[in-house]
């Protein structure tokens, strides 16, 4: 197998960040960490198994019109939420400028022209006073550590009060400790107190994915036979499957 061919290799505010590409994939890593990949015969595809999880809301949508993303990372989600709802106004929120020249640059082979907000995205969703969302997809992360509002109740609040009534959220976490599970679930079962929240997990990894919607709406069967957990204020948290 042929070596993969370097795109960029630079260092910024102490980290370092590089993109390599072969005969099949393009991706970028940060400090020697994968952050995104792509496709290069077909872009718009997801190719790490979280992302699949996050896509669960998109066959569950009644609506579609205005979608969020929080973390952009290599726009994979970005890439293929314009393939699936090409009429849907989708804007993204990213800190990082450097990360959205990357990404302008080496992860948009369609030139998509969505609005980036290069922002904080905790203090983006305190100042939304007016627009919702059919869909909220949170998908951040601060390098190895755990972002420090992942158990902020008041972003989970504006989060829920920039949702429609029947909107989705689907939240990414990374999360090793079934503490930090546990803890995590008591704030959203306070947000979303007559909800059952279901949360996704792929074999090996540690992502959890929480897919919640706002007033309870009901998840299609073939996506609860595949959750890892449920948690509800009334149920409390149940672990369906192993890790």
């Amino acid at each position: 197998m042929l070596e993969p061919t370097p795109l960029l290799d630079e260092e910024e505010k102490g980290r370092r960040v590089q993109i390599f590409e072969n005969d099949t994939m393009r991706w970028f890593s940060i400090d020697g960490i994968m952050q995104s990949a792509m496709s290069l015969s077909e872009p718009n595809s997801l190719v790490f198994p979280h992302m699949l999880f996050m896509a669960i809301p998109t066959y569950e949508l009644v609506e579609t019109t205005r979608i969020l993303e929080l973390g952009l990372g290599g726009g994979g989600l970005l890439r293929f939420l314009n393939d699936k709802f090409p009429e849907a106004h989708v804007e993204t929120v990213e800190k990082s400028q450097q990360i959205i020249d990357l990404y302008k640059q080496f992860f948009n082979p369609d030139n998509s022209d969505n609005p980036i907000h290069c922002t904080d995205a905790y203090e983006f969703v305190k100042q939304q006073e007016l627009t919702v969302f059919d869909l909220i997809q949170v998908d951040i992360f601060d390098s190895t550590t755990l972002l420090p509002f992942i158990f902020a109740p008041d972003f989970y609040q504006n989060l829920k009060r920039l949702l429609t009534n029947q909107g989705w959220l689907a939240l990414n976490t990374v999360l090793t400790e079934r503490a930090q599970i546990s803890k995590l679930s008591d704030v959203l079962t306070e947000t979303f107190p007559e909800t059952t929240i279901y949360g996704f997990k792929a074999a090996q990894f540690a992502n959890i994915v929480w897919v919640i919607g706002k007033t309870n709406q009901t998840l299609s069967p073939i996506w609860q036979q595949q959750a890892f957990l449920t948690t509800s204020k009334i149920g409390g948290l149940k672990y369906l499957l192993d890790d």
